[in-house]
């Protein structure tokens, strides 16, 4: 099993694949509903993400390696998103408090 995190403004742009640049991440059931924590996360790259904070969708991918399934969940904010960025840990955690399963099959 695999998984990936997309983290992008609601224009689509994305500001960071955490398969693209192989950082480690957690989705976790907690505070407001989901708890989001990316880490290895560059001060500069932090900035900007919390820069634009309030235009914030998480996509989160669980993948089944042996079946080629992927589970797939848009995570979100109804107002804004919690953020806190440890600079010395270089960790980034976000609150969010909606999570909706989808699929592209019946876009």
């Amino acid at each position: 099993m695999s998984e990936r995190l997309l983290i992008k403004l609601v224009i689509g742009r994305t500001l960071l694949d955490t398969g693209a640049h192989s950082l480690a991440f957690q989705v976790e059931e907690g505070g407001r509903g989901w708890v989001i924590t990316v880490s290895n996360l560059a001060a500069a790259d932090a900035s900007y993400i919390g820069d634009n904070i309030d235009q914030l969708n998480f996509f989160h991918f669980i993948s089944d390696d042996s079946s080629g399934l992927i589970r797939k969940f848009w995570l979100y904010d109804l107002d804004r998103p919690s953020y806190v960025y440890d600079p010395a840990m270089q960790e980034a955690v976000f609150e969010v408090d909606s999570r909706v399963a989808y699929s592209n099959e019946k876009v």
